[in-house]
């Protein structure tokens, strides 16, 4: 019986929960309590410094050779325009650097202009025969400046300059071209903001100082010369910043080439003085011009031709009159 009780007293104790372990399996029963205070200790000790990484590269780091293009730009336009051009939906075209200037402002000369007249040409025009009048009308500290030219009773150019004089010569204001199965184009001469912009173009340029109209100069240059005859002999440049109506600007360097006998509808010219601009780029005007020392400079024979095409205008003139003052 006692055997029969023990036997069963170690069936019940095997047989609870808490008696797992027991017997020669204690080790097995602590590792787990063990196991915690290693995690807890883990949790509580200091964590490992983070590894140094590599400094990272500036994000703009790529942008460089464009910043250093844009560097490039600030140096040869004023910083105004490239304000301005930055802050346009489009891009804003500046005034066209000049090999003949450096790419600054051509510089300012002294002017003697000639009082108001009247100046009739002949015209010939892509083959056609016409005549044309040039309407120069100084008052005060305004002028205004017309050319008309017509053919076969059809008109095919009417150019209008308006504006008024500053210490660099004329000052325009406004320039219109209506020429044959055109629409009217203009240049604007916005004194007040150093600007010029057009009526049928997103250009704009800056307002230079001595800045010209393609009607105006025809007036400014015989001004130049006049001041001062003597400085202008064969082999002399004059440089003058010269704007179209349809958004086109550059710098026209006038050489004089010669001095020359000249035969005009109205008569021979012994002096005659012939300066020639040379186109820059297709498309651009050759300009040659004959100036009478007799006429306080004034054109006596223009020609203004288009360089790629062979086309263009041609003036000589046939009398001129004077004006009331």
């Amino acid at each position: 019986m006692l055997a029969l009780a023990v036997l069963l007293h170690a069936v019940v104790l095997r047989a609870l929960p808490w008696g797992a372990g027991v017997g020669g399996d204690v080790g097995s029963a602590a590792r787990p309590a063990m196991q915690v205070r290693q995690i807890t200790a883990a949790v509580v000790l200091p964590s490992p410094p983070a590894p140094t990484r590599a400094p990272r590269q500036p994000a703009a780091a790529p942008d460089r050779p464009a910043r250093a293009a844009a560097v490039a730009v600030v140096g040869t336009v004023p910083p105004a325009a490239v304000n301005e051009a930055a802050a346009a939906t489009e891009p804003t075209p500046e005034a066209p650097p000049s090999a003949d200037t450096g790419g600054q402002a051509p510089p300012s000369f002294a002017t003697q202009f000639a009082p108001a007249m009247v100046l009739s040409y002949e015209m010939r025009r892509s083959g056609l025969r016409g005549e044309a009048q040039l309407v120069w009308q100084p008052r005060g500290e305004r002028y205004t400046l017309a050319l008309t030219g017509a053919a076969a009773g059809q008109p095919l150019l009417a150019w209008a300059s308006t504006g008024g004089f500053d210490s660099a010569g004329l000052a325009p204001e406004r320039f219109v071209n209506r020429s044959r199965g055109r629409d009217v184009r203009a240049a604007n001469f916005q004194r007040e903001s150093a600007r010029i912009s057009f009526s049928s173009s997103t250009a704009s340029y800056p307002l230079l100082a001595g800045a010209q109209d393609r009607l105006s100069w025809m007036l400014q240059l015989p001004a130049i010369v006049q001041a001062a005859p003597q400085r202008f002999t064969p082999g002399a440049r004059i440089p003058v910043f010269v704007v179209g109506a349809r958004g086109d600007a550059d710098v026209w360097t006038f050489e004089v080439e010669a001095v020359e006998a000249l035969e005009l509808p109205t008569g021979r010219i012994e002096r005659a003085l012939r300066l020639l601009r040379e186109p820059r780029r297709p498309y651009d005007t050759r300009v040659e011009v004959w100036l009478d020392p007799a006429l306080h400079h004034l054109p006596v024979r223009v020609r203004l031709i288009t360089a790629t095409t062979g086309e263009g205008n041609e003036f000589a003139l046939k009398h001129w009159h004077a004006l009331p003052p």
